[in-house]
Order: C-alpha cells, then sequence, then structure tokens
C-alpha cells in the first residue's frame, strides 16, 4: 500500500512530475527506475535520478528521527 504521508509520498510525486516532464520532453519517462544503470548520457534528470535511492533511504531516516520526537 502506498504512503499518503511523509517523505516517501513527496518523492513518490516529484518522481511522477519529472517523469511527466519527460514525456512533454518526448523522452522516455524512465526518471527512478534505472536502478543506477542509465546509459541516456543526454538527459537533464540523469544525475538526479541517479542518485534517489540515496535521497529515499535519507527521507526515510530523517522520518524515522522526526517519529522519536511525536
Amino acid at each position: 500500500m502506498e504512503k499518503t504521508c511523509g517523505h516517501e509520498h513527496k518523492f513518490e510525486d516529484l518522481s511522477r512530475l519529472i517523469q511527466s516532464i519527460q514525456r512533454i520532453e518526448g523522452n522516455p519517462d524512465c526518471y527512478g527506475t534505472a536502478g543506477g544503470n542509465c546509459d541516456r548520457l543526454d538527459c537533464q534528470w540523469r544525475s538526479y535520478c541517479l542518485k534517489e535511492p540515496e535521497n529515499r533511504l535519507k527521507a526515510e531516516a530523517v522520518r524515522r528521527d522526526n517519529e522519536k520526537f511525536e
């Protein structure tokens, strides 16, 4: 089941937004699906996409830390 609050949901929304932009640009909507292996060197989202798993882990750690204080 998809989370509807917190950082995880925000990352999913961001991924969908970027994929929509990719489609509008006429590119494959592959943002966040490469699993660290991307051959599209001309993609303006490439550097962000390849860092996404790392960013998700950071967001999850922040969420856990915030839950400690609630």
